[in-house]
């Protein structure tokens, strides 16, 4: 994991954090779980790519 990749990875982990009140463990499960489905994405230039679901 490429250095801006991972700082990205970070930001979102702390976010997560703060906004949910999980741990940093709970965090990190979240983010692999987003990614497997499709719903964020981290690329090596340090973007963070977020699949935005609209409902009525």
């Amino acid at each position: 994991m490429q250095k801006y990749e991972q700082s990205s990875r970070q930001m979102v982990m702390c976010h997560l954090v703060t906004i949910l009140g999980v741990d940093i463990e709970k965090a990190t499960q979240l983010i692999d779980e987003m990614e497997q489905v499709g719903l964020i994405r981290f690329d090596e230039f340090g973007n963070v790519g977020l699949l935005v679901l609209e409902g009525q």
